[in-house]
Order: structure tokens, then sequence, then C-alpha cells
């Protein structure tokens, strides 16, 4: 698997590749063009985000954090979160299911 070459960019919501998932982990590459967002959400396990592509700016708790490319993110369970691409980005989220 390639992940720049088997994520196709969606004009219309945000596109989503499953890279690895079983009982353990789960891992999954998102691509945004510039201005989408990832609505507000949350996860119920701890998760790691790590920019592959572009700039995002990720909103929690009214805090935006820019996150450039090659930057990593550390996202607490259970707290609403929101994502937007500043320029096209694609970007990897790795969740232990425990």
């Amino acid at each position: 698997m390639n992940i720049f070459e088997d994520l196709y960019f969606n004009d219309e919501k945000p596109s989503v590749l499953t890279i690895h998932n079983n009982d353990r982990i789960n891992v999954i590459a998102i691509g945004l063009k510039k201005g989408q967002v990832l609505k507000k959400h949350v996860t119920p396990f701890p998760a790691l985000l790590v920019v592959l592509k572009g700039l995002i700016s990720f909103d929690m708790e009214g805090v935006q954090t820019e996150i450039p490319l090659s930057g990593t993110f550390d996202i607490p369970a259970n707290v609403p979160h929101e994502v937007t691409a500043m320029e096209e980005s694609i970007f990897m989220v790795t969740k232990e299911k425990s």
C-alpha cells in the first residue's frame, strides 16, 4: 500500500484510507483538500496524529494548534476536536484499542 497513491481526495468530504485495523490497533490516513474540515468529533481511545503532507489546524477546547508536515499531536480520549486543512493535507491517526 502507498498512502499517497491509494488515498483519493474527495471534493465533498474528508477522504479516509484504512491502513491497519485489528482488535488492538486502528491506523487510518485522512486526506483533506485546502479548507476542508473534519467536523467536531471524539475518539473513545487516545490517538496519535502525524501529518504526512500539508498543514492542518487542530481545534480542541477552543485552542487552535497548527501542525505542519511531519508534526505530531497526541489526541486525548473523549475530548471533542476538529481539524481544518490549511493546505491540501494528509495525516495519519493511530489508535490503540484498550
